[in-house]
C-alpha cells in the first residue's frame, strides 16, 4: 500500500487485536460499536488488519488440543464483525505470502496458536525420548537402579545406563530425582550442556530456552558447565540452588528444601520473581496458549503460591494482585495484559 510503513501496519495489527478484546467484553455497546466502525473506516489497513485477525479468531474458536480436554470453558464468544468484503475474501482464499512486512505478533501468535495445540508434541522429541509427559501430566519413573525420576508436565528425558555411570539427558521441561547411592556408578543429569552430577541427593533440574536451573532438596550435587567461559563448577546443598545460562552467566536460586519442585503438589511457588516467571510455569499446565502481553506487567515482581492444576484460575488471581487483566479468547487461548 503507497505511503504505508511497516510500523503502520503493526500499528493496525495491534489495534485490531485491542478491539477484538473490547468488542468481546461488551458487543453490544453503541459507543464501543461506533468508535470499531470509526477505526475500521478509517484506513485500508485498518480494513486488512481487522478481517485477518477476526478471521484468526473465528478460526481458533474450533481449535481444540488432541490430547486434553480444556482447562475451562471460555468466556461467551461473540460474533465479531468480518470487515469489508474484499479483505476478508482475501483472508480467506489467497495463500500465505512468503514475506508479509508489518506482520503482526500477537495476531501471528493467535494463528499459530490453533496450529500449536493440534499438532501435539514434536515428532523428533518422541523419537529421542525414553520418557515424556504432556500437558498438565505428572509422571514417575522408576529407573534401572532403584532411582525414581518424576517428569513435571511437557517434558521429557533420556536414559543412558553404562557399567561405569548413570546418565539421564534432560531433553525438554522439568523432572526431580531421587538417587540411590552407587560411588562406583556415578548419576549425572545432562541438560543442553549443563551436566549435575549427584553425590548423594534429591535434586529438581529444569530446563528452558535460556537455560537451567538446579535446587536441591537433599544432599549434595555438582553443576558444570564447560560451554562457560571460564567454565562453571559448584556444589549446591540443600536449600540452594543455581541458574547457568547457556550464554554462560549463573545467578543464586535458592529455595527452602521442603518447597523444592512444589510441581509435584501441582504448586508454583514464586518469590519476588518476575511475573512472566509464574506465566513460563503454568505453560505446562495449560492445553492451549498463553499470550502475556505487557512489558511492565510481565518485568513486575511477585510473590506468591498458584495452583497448577487450574491454570487460568492461577492467572486471574495473579492478574487480580497484581493489576493485569485475563482475557480467554477460545477455551485454548489465554491473553494477560496490563489493566
Amino acid at each position: 500500500m503507497k505511503g504505508a510503513t511497516s510500523d503502520d501496519a503493526r500499528r493496525a495489527d495491534d489495534e485490531a487485536v485491542e478491539w477484538v478484546i473490547l468488542l468481546r467484553e461488551d458487543p453490544d455497546a453503541a459507543e464501543t460499536r461506533a468508535g470499531f466502525e470509526a477505526w475500521l473506516a478509517a484506513s485500508p489497513l485498518n480494513a486488512r488488519a481487522w478481517a485477518a485477525t477476526a478471521h484468526a479468531y473465528d478460526r481458533a474458536g474450533d481449535a481444540r488440543p488432541a490430547y486434553a480436554p480444556p482447562v475451562r470453558a471460555a468466556e461467551a464468544r461473540p460474533v465479531l464483525p468480518g470487515g469489508p468484503l474484499p479483505y476478508l475474501r482475501r483472508s480467506r482464499t489467497a495463500r500465505a505470502a512468503p514475506r508479509l512486512p508489518g506482520r503482526r505478533a500477537l495476531v501471528a501468535a493467535v494463528t499459530a496458536a490453533c496450529v500449536t495445540v493440534i499438532a501435539g508434541p514434536a515428532v523428533l522429541l518422541h523419537l529421542r525420548a525414553d520418557h515424556l509427559t504432556g500437558t498438565a501430566e505428572l509422571r514417575a519413573v522408576a529407573l534401572p537402579d532403584g532411582s525414581v525420576a518424576r517428569l513435571a508436565p511437557a517434558s521429557a528425558i533420556a536414559v543412558a545406563y553404562a557399567g561405569n555411570h548413570r546418565q539421564i539427558r534432560l531433553l525438554k521441561g522439568e523432572a526431580w530425582f531421587d538417587v540411590r547411592h552407587d560411588p562406583a556408578r556415578p548419576f549425572y543429569v545432562d541438560a543442553g550442556g549443563v551436566t549435575t552430577t549427584v553425590l548423594g541427593t534429591a535434586f529438581d533440574v529444569r530446563r528452558d530456552a535460556a537455560g537451567v536451573t538446579t535446587q536441591v532438596a537433599r544432599g549434595r550435587v555438582r553443576v558444570d558447565y564447560a560451554g562457560a567461559a571460564p567454565p562453571v563448577s559448584a556444589e549446591l546443598t540443600p536449600g540452594a540452588g543455581l541458574r547457568v545460562t547457556f550464554a554462560g552467566t549463573t545467578a543464586p536460586a535458592p529455595l527452602p528444601a521442603d518447597q523444592v519442585a512444589a510441581w509435584r503438589n501441582r504448586q508454583i511457588i514464586v518469590r519476588d520473581r518476575p511475573a512472566t516467571e509464574v506465566v513460563e510455569a503454568l505453560r505446562p499446565w495449560f492445553a492451549g496458549v498463553i499470550i502475556l502481553r505487557g512489558e511492565g506487567f510481565a518485568r513486575q515482581r511477585v510473590t506468591g503460591l498458584y495452583n497448577a492444576a487450574n491454570p487460568v484460575e492461577a492467572l486471574r488471581g495473579l492478574a487480580q494482585a497484581y493489576g493485569g487483566r485475563v482475557t480467554t479468547v477460545t477455551p485454548w487461548i489465554v491473553v494477560l495484559s496490563e489493566s
